[in-house]
């Protein structure tokens, strides 16, 4: 009997606290078609098919082309959508930085005070060309760049925030081959981080 191999599994969360209320954040958030308005380095945010909170709706996004004109896509599917719960998960079904299988979860929280909590995690297989960390600091950046966005539209007054930054990831081998014949098929890795930063 051949030794079933297995395959790494990507886990990671990010989250941060902003002074815009749970009501509001989540109103510009959850329109699955508007990311270009509130993620940095997202140039074009389409919609392919279906409609806003439909999940089965599909998006083209993608960065502005670089200097050799080349500009990184992704087709993203939402798979869930629960506005009781103000959360909604998408699914990459094609693009062209190196993604296979990778799902993201996306949730406003209530604030301790006046503001939220914006949270967002993932599952997925290793993506080419990437690293676990590099990924977590793509989405810990990308998550005060939407924060900041929303703060300046909801509250234009606003100067400087003193949030906080933790993210958590978490990797292990699952059971399924990679083709790696240097892997056993009881190893398991376990990789946990817990950071929090000072936004100034």
């Amino acid at each position: 009997m051949d030794d079933q191999l297995q395959i790494v599994k990507w886990e990671g969360k990010v989250a941060l606290d902003i002074s815009t209320n749970e009501i509001q954040a989540w109103s510009l958030l959850s329109e699955f078609f508007n990311l270009h308005l509130w993620l940095p380095g997202i140039a074009t945010c389409e919609k392919v098919t279906g409609s806003e909170s439909l999940p089965g709706s599909i998006r083209y996004v993608a960065s502005p082309a670089n200097e050799a004109g080349e500009v990184s896509w992704a087709k993203e599917e939402l798979i869930g959508f629960d506005p009781v719960e103000k959360s909604f998960s998408y699914r990459v079904v094609e693009s062209s930085m190196g993604f296979g299988e990778y799902v993201a979860h996306f949730r406003v929280f209530p604030g301790t005070g006046v503001g939220c909590r914006l949270e967002w995690s993932f599952e997925c297989e290793p993506v080419i060309g990437w690293s676990r960390e590099g990924l977590i600091g793509y989405l810990d950046s990308s998550l005060k760049g939407m924060a900041e966005r929303l703060e300046k539209a909801t509250n234009p007054d606003a100067k400087t925030t003193d949030d906080k930054v933790s993210y958590e990831t978490n990797g292990k081998l699952d059971g399924k081959a990679n083709g790696d014949k240097n892997s056993k098929a009881n190893d398991v890795v376990n990789c946990e981080t817990n950071c929090e930063v000072n936004v100034a």
